[in-house]
């Protein structure tokens, strides 16, 4: 069974021995490093478990270090624990545990409380790896069971929609009904486990890497694909600047596509759809809303709709209760987060979150 690797970080030599003594007495893999750019490649190269994370290093902060170990994807599923002697208020260890650190130790540490507090966050982080490895096995196999029903539902499709064109008005009159009824029944199930296989890809497949997308050219284009419902509605879809994030085009268009096709959807009788998309700053990440003046729903209803099959409106309005599920998939892959506010009959807003460019990055793209 492989020991746990540890790597201890602290400027001052003593410190290192007593910690790594004490570790390696446990049964742990201990490395070791005095400055914050060697933790840093020893994160990257050697991938240890947990870090040890003195607070006041010579070359860079150790805040900072925490910081761009969770930043990075190689390593930012690295347990951080930040020990300090000096850096020893409440605030402190708030303003380390804010910048991405799993617990925060105060010196003198106890090789006992160290070593119990060690082997607590590797059993958390054990538990979630193995709830992560059964999520995605879930997952894979959604998708090959989504996959391989495609085939036979084509086929019963095919001879459903064949034999109701060249049976009809032939048969005795239920025939008819049954025909139509096997292939409204067909081609709904055909489009169930077209979105089932969707979102299934979405938890399986590798996070692609992303690029610049203008949002304002991605609604737009989600506009033109909607241009015979937008027209057969006639809705009115406002758009206001949107800004340039990093992702995938084709995610965020999937994202804007299930949106605004909601608001043409699920419209109030007699009422055109108005429909309005804007974007506010805050802090690291944008605010990106999608408004509506249709139907609405209960606002304690609204985190049940983000689940698979979770449906509001029954059978009168057509879909499968897969779309926003979808979306919450997408935005959470991005490290965002997505919600609703409803009033039945007013309308409804949704609201997702999407990681803002800095300068630089935006700078390049304009160039």
């Amino acid at each position: 069974m492989r020991k746990p690797k540890i790597l201890n970080v602290d400027d001052r030599e003593v410190n290192r021995y007593l910690r790594s003594q004490a570790l390696r007495a446990a049964s742990y893999q201990i490395m070791e490093a005095s400055r914050g750019r060697q933790a840093l490649e020893l994160c990257v190269e050697e991938q240890p478990d947990l870090v040890l994370l003195d607070v006041h290093l010579p070359d860079m902060s150790g805040l900072e270090v925490c910081r761009l170990i969770k930043a990075d994807h190689r390593t930012a599923s690295t347990l951080v624990i930040q020990v300090s002697a000096s850096a020893v208020h409440f605030t402190d260890a708030i303003r380390g545990l804010n910048t991405g650190a799993d617990d925060y130790l105060v010196e003198p540490v106890e090789p006992e409380l160290l070593i119990a507090k060690v082997r607590s966050m590797l059993r958390l982080r054990s538990a979630e790896q193995l709830l992560r490895r059964r999520n995605e096995d879930l997952n894979e196999f959604a998708y090959a069971a989504s996959h391989d029903l495609q085939e036979p539902l084509r086929m019963i499709s095919a001879y459903a929609e064949l034999l109701d064109r060249r049976y009809r008005s032939q048969l005795e009159s239920p025939a008819d009904v049954y025909l139509s009824n096997i292939v409204e029944g067909a081609q709904r199930l055909s489009r169930v486990v077209t979105d089932l296989l969707e979102y299934s890809r979405l938890s399986i497949e590798k996070q692609e890497h992303p690029g610049a997308v203008d949002l304002n050219e991605t609604v737009a284009e989600v506009i033109s694909m909607s241009a015979h419902k937008i027209e057969e509605t006639q809705a009115d879809v406002i758009t206001e600047n949107l800004p340039v994030v990093n992702g995938s085009d084709v995610r965020l268009t999937q994202l804007f596509m299930n949106l605004i096709g909601n608001a043409l959807k699920y419209s109030r009788p007699g009422v055109p759809p108005r429909v309005r998309i804007a974007a506010e700053r805050r802090g690291d990440e944008w605010v990106i809303s999608v408004n509506d003046n249709g139907v609405g729903f209960p606002q304690d209803r609204a985190d049940h709709i983000f689940g698979v099959f979770r449906r509001l409106h029954g059978r009168d309005i057509p879909g499968n209760g897969i779309g926003l599920a979808i979306c919450k998939a997408v935005v959470e892959r991005a490290g965002g987060r997505i919600w609703a506010e409803s009033s039945v009959g007013e309308g409804s807003t949704f609201f997702f979150t999407w990681p803002a460019m800095n300068e630089a990055a935006l700078a390049r793209v304009g160039d």
